[in-house]
């Protein structure tokens, strides 16, 4: 009885250490500090918190192949090459890393264990017989590893380890939750939810610095103006699926805007003439799949009027121009150039002016 009571106490003040500065943790998470600070702020409470035991924390990418120590010190620097890279990593750690689904560990006997074979020099250096491994992934693409070896004479019961174990998984999931919050208000606020496109604003915002760049190194652009022929009340469903698909057709760096509901407009990078019409035809071929036949937007077809910077200097200009390119097709489906105040149907007509 008394032994369990000793327990319980301990367990009492264990407990109360751990969480005692819990308000102030989610005060700092909750206004988005900074993820450094907060990440060394868990990292002297968890040491403080585990006074008998050696915190190692490591990142790695989420394959596994790329290991970096997060802090440095007197006791580590053995693990580390004259460059400062981990020297080797044991097989126990990768193993741990790739298993998402188990996101705590313990292994005992670390100084004998084949799993830990290229630390074990590290581990009788300093007497450790046990690690205890959490990770956590920040959704980023990184992985998040804090081990906690400990040694045979002050073994911390396994309770107590697990309860530290879990408390830090939690804290760094909280960071990486608002961090991730912070990523989606910053999206939505750029882009349009129903979808997924650029606002207007941000649009003009983009594609001003994407001609400010084409001046300063004297490279091309161009600007789309996509109207839909369907004279339907615009459903936003089939709206969505037209965006998604431009999306997917579009080079990663093309910048795609839904001005109103009758025309989308975009603006890309180019070097030839011949770029533009590549873009146009390879996304009239993608809207014309038999997948897509029930939607009203697509199966109506749309119209394509494409500008070119410099021949236009402006957003205003461009956007005017791929207009009337537009507007020349009469409200047939295809593809029209403007060059020059004059409308062409092939980029190959370009090149005979």
């Amino acid at each position: 009885m008394q032994s369990r009571i000793a327990y319980l106490e301990k367990e009492r003040d264990f407990i109360k250490g751990l969480y005692s500065d819990m308000p102030q943790v989610l005060n700092m998470i909750s206004k988005g500090a900074l993820l450094s600070t907060l990440l060394g702020n868990f990292k002297n409470k968890l040491q403080a918190q585990l006074p008998n035991a050696y915190c190692l924390f490591i990142v790695c990418d989420k394959d596994c192949s790329q290991w970096r120590l997060q802090y440095k010190d007197s006791i580590n620097g053995s693990l580390l090459s004259s460059n400062g890279q981990l020297v080797t990593v044991p097989q126990a750690l990768i193993t741990f890393a790739a298993s998402p689904s188990c996101p705590k560990r313990h292994d005992i006997n670390i100084q004998s264990s084949v799993d830990w074979k290229h630390w074990q020099p590290f581990f009788k250096d300093h007497g450790f017989s046990d690690a205890s491994i959490v990770s956590v992934s920040d959704g980023q693409g990184s992985i998040y590893l804090m081990l906690a070896f400990q040694r045979e004479e002050t073994l911390l019961e396994g309770e107590l380890m697990a309860l530290a174990l879990d408390s830090y998984a939690s804290w760094l999931d909280a960071v990486f939750e608002r961090e991730k919050a912070d990523y989606q208000l910053l999206e939505d606020s750029h882009r349009d939810p129903s979808t997924g496109l650029l606002r207007r604003f941000s649009f003009d915002n983009s594609f001003g610095i994407v001609l400010k760049d084409s001046r300063r190194h004297f490279q091309r652009a161009a600007l789309l103006s996509i109207r839909l022929l369907s004279t339907s009340k615009v459903d936003d469903a089939e709206l969505k699926v037209l965006a998604d698909i431009m999306q997917e057709t579009v080079r990663d760096n093309d910048l795609i805007a839904h001005y109103d509901e009758r025309e989308l407009v975009m603006g890309i990078r180019i070097q030839h003439l011949e770029d533009a019409e590549i873009v146009a035809t390879k996304l009239l071929k993608s809207l014309s799949n038999p997948r897509f036949s029930t939607n009203r937007l697509i199966r109506d077809g749309l119209s394509v009027g494409i500008a070119f910077y410099p021949e236009h200097s402006s957003l205003e200009q461009l956007h005017q121009a791929a207009s009337f390119a537009s507007d020349s097709l009469s409200n047939a489906p295809g593809f029209r150039f403007e060059f020059h105040g004059s409308y062409y149907g092939t980029s190959a007509e370009l090149y005979s002016l």
